[in-house]
């Protein structure tokens, strides 16, 4: 993308937030949440993001900032940890009004900053992107160990150019080059330059606090080690490169040392996938110079965007919360050897047919639902709009009638407002999603709202595994991921109790059946591989997947496929909706 026209913002203050003991200096541009907060390397401060902090800001809010001490911040309390520095800039986000959630984006050394603000803030954190990241916490001891010998050789350095600025004297080019990768940097202009050359030949507080942050960094590894904090089903993206800082010539036995670090550093970075369950290790072989976010700025922005579709967004206050699923492709249906097994735990072999021919279906990025509809979701719509539903439900799906009085309000069990809507029919799920629709100001009959494609269900629903349960095969494990037959307490449960999937979709199965808008045939043969409907008339009858409260374990397989008239009404039907992404 090449040096931003503009980054002369960065050689003048942006906005200044007190925070105890100092003052940060804050630089934040366009709209949108979450928003995403930029830490920048040791010796580095917001410039670093110039290439790239304007064009995040094209899709939603984008903050950088300096560390106390550098750039526009005043000097911080010592020593500067990673800790203080994560809760200084918690402190300052909130004092300038940028609410949660955060997309943590850090490079180098800002990731011990960043990791510590997750691991104290978790709930405020979307998700995170760790670019080049120092990863002194994880790697090998004899990496450790080396990087703790040439903490003296930069501090002592770094003291030597301290000592020069306060005494007055002429700055020798090599302490410029201290900062940055060396200033002058050429992706800045010359505004730029001659801000931060200003700084660094007459200011002492840039030394201070990067003495401080190299000499506290042991205290910040041992913190990381002990604070390894979950981060769920938020994404982490963890970008490597594999020619970090090498010179275009070494000898062959310093290459072979390099080389090494190198695999033990990706090996060391890879550790942090196992935090997430949506995480992935990008590796960038092209670029032979130290800053991605500067020389191949296009990488990191595409994890950025990658994390931002990956987190849940609501368009208005009674929206249902919805997630971004990446496009794909994946096998629709389950092998013999599953159905066989569906037998062999109390389902008949016609029950399971209707699950075959197994085949590919490739499908665009889309969004759905976090959680099934809920029932306070419902009751917006139902108030909003005088919707009437039609009285009467089923109450006993395995001997159905209808039942007189039982209704989405009066299921015949306790409910909450954040249980499943149940009682609800294909006809009343589709008038909420025209509701949605019309509050997000389309005219269109056919969305962005719709209910998911049977496809997207079982898309969304494996997210990305081929066993019959998302979970595994362990059908054990079904009381820890579902709410079904064996530990249900014949009732729905507040949606969310449950893990979610690796797409961030919680009671994926289990809970309540789910409308889809496919009309069922009894055989994939003819089944679109595109990820649209299956529909040959409003007149048929209608796929619900998912199982629900009432019914046993192999029916949560994310196989497991049934059909009801449209309009059905039962304690145990609900729904969930998708929707287009290129509209949000």
């Amino acid at each position: 993308m090449g040096a931003a026209p503009g980054d002369t913002v960065y050689a003048r203050p942006g906005r200044l937030v007190g925070v105890a003991g100092t003052q940060l200096n804050l630089y934040c541009m366009g709209n949108g949440s979450p928003a995403v907060v930029f830490d920048s390397g040791w010796g580095d401060w917001s410039p670093a993001w110039a290439v790239l902090q304007p064009q995040v800001a094209r899709l939603t809010r984008a903050c950088s900032y300096d560390r106390a001490g550098y750039g526009f911040s005043s000097a911080g309390p010592m020593p500067r940890t990673s800790v203080r520095i994560a809760d200084e800039l918690h402190a300052a986000l909130h004092g300038a009004g940028i609410s949660p959630p955060f997309i943590l984006v850090a490079a180098a050394f800002g990731s011990y900053g960043l990791r510590a603000f997750a691991d104290r803030y978790m709930s405020e954190v979307s998700g995170i992107v760790l670019s080049d990241a120092d990863d002194g916490d994880v790697e090998p001891a004899k990496w450790q160990a080396r990087d703790r010998d040439s903490i003296s050789r930069l501090v002592a350095r770094m003291r030597r150019c301290r000592d020069i600025v306060a005494n007055r004297s002429a700055v020798p080019p090599a302490c410029p080059r201290s900062f940055f990768r060396g200033l002058p940097e050429q992706t800045f202009s010359a505004e730029l330059n001659a801000a931060l050359l200003h700084e660094i030949r007459t200011q002492t507080a840039p030394y201070d606090t990067a003495i401080s942050e190299m000499e506290a960094m042991p205290d910040d590894w041992s913190y990381l080690q002990r604070h390894v904090t979950p981060f769920g089903s938020r994404p982490i993206r963890v970008l490597t490169t594999w020619h970090f800082g090498r010179p275009p010539a070494t000898p062959a036995d310093v290459h072979r040392e390099r080389m090494a670090f190198e695999h033990d550093s990706a090996r060391a970075q890879a550790s942090w996938l196992a935090l997430s369950t949506n995480s992935r290790q990008i590796f960038d072989y092209d670029e032979n110079k130290l800053y991605i976010q500067l020389d191949h700025p296009q990488v990191v922005l595409n994890a950025i965007r990658d994390v931002l579709h990956a987190v849940a967004f609501v368009d208005c206050t009674e929206c249902p919360e919805m997630v971004v699923v990446p496009g794909g492709t994946f096998t629709m249906g389950s092998p013999g050897s599953e159905k066989a097994w569906a037998v062999s735990h109390g389902a008949t072999a016609a029950a399971v047919a209707d699950e075959a021919p197994q085949h590919a279906v490739a499908l665009q990025t889309f969004a759905i639902g976090r959680y099934p509809v809920t029932r306070d979701q419902f009751a917006a719509f139902v108030h909003e709009t005088g919707y009437a539903p039609d009285d009467g439900c089923g109450a006993n799906s395995f001997h159905w009638r209808l039942q007189p009085g039982v209704n989405w309000k009066r299921p015949g069990f306790s409910q909450t407002g954040r249980d499943p809507v149940v009682c609800v029919s294909w006809y009343d799920a589709r008038a909420y999603v025209a509701y949605l629709n019309r509050k997000i100001g389309s005219a269109s009959s056919d969305g962005p709202y719709r209910l998911p494609s049977e496809s997207q269900w079982e898309y969304a629903t494996r997210a990305g595994t081929t066993t019959p349960f998302w979970w595994g095969s362990d059908v054990d494990g079904a009381a820890a991921h579902a709410w079904y037959k064996a530990n249900s307490g014949n009732a729905t449960h507040p949606v969310g109790l449950k893990p979610a999937n690796a797409f961030g979709l919680y009671d994926a199965v289990g809970n309540v059946w789910q409308w889809t808008g496919d009309c069922y045939a009894d055989s994939y043969s003819n089944a679109p591989a595109d990820g649209r409907p299956n529909q040959f008339g409003e007149d048929c009858l209608r796929v619900d997947r998912g199982g629900s409260w009432l019914f046993r374990a192999w029916l949560l397989r994310s196989a497991t496929r049934e059909r009801n008239p449209a309009g059905f009404r039962d304690v145990i039907m609900g729904f969930r909706v998708a929707k287009s992404v290129e509209s949000r």
